[in-house]
């Protein structure tokens, strides 16, 4: 019984180093991977703060039956931007997002995870508009960093 211990724990060990030698020589960028900075903004300023605007945001809402279909307007600070390495395109650009394609996919991901987790029922109900814009508030700045998005609006939003 003792034998067969030792041996499971030296296989253990073995399996161990082998794991982590495999990352260290394999996938080296897994431990010196550095996540973007959290951003310690000065608190909101509208004076300083730059729009953002998403277009043809579309997500199923929970339980596949119904969609919602918006368009998303935001205000952020220009540091949160930098931060996470994208400038704001100059306004009346015709541009959507920030002009950074992976912050885009990483703030539109956000954004259809929140919308596949809301239902219909919800988002139809007294005030369920305005618990969305502060649940889209909630991933923005789980994003760009806590107090560093201003004003919501959504200059187009249906559901059906």
């Amino acid at each position: 019984m003792i034998k067969r211990m030792g041996m499971f724990v030296l296989m253990f060990v073995v399996g161990l180093l082998v794991g982590a030698g495999g990352i260290v020589e394999g996938f080296p960028a897994l431990l010196s991977h550095k996540p973007a900075p959290i951003v310690e903004a000065a608190p909101f300023n509208r004076l300083t703060a730059v729009p953002v605007t998403y277009t043809g945001l579309q997500s199923n809402l929970s339980g596949g039956q119904h969609y919602l279909s918006y368009s998303l307007t935001f205000s952020v600070m220009p540091e949160a931007l930098a931060a996470q390495g994208a400038t704001a395109p100059a306004s009346g650009s015709g541009t959507s997002g920030t002009g950074d394609p992976e912050l885009d996919a990483k703030v539109e991901n956000g954004l259809v995870s929140l919308a596949r987790s809301t239902s219909y029922q919800q988002l139809t109900s007294a005030g369920g508009e305005d618990t969305f814009k502060a649940e889209v508030s909630l991933v923005l700045q789980s994003i760009f960093g806590p107090g560093t998005v201003g004003d919501i609006y959504f200059p187009s939003f249906m559901t059906q």
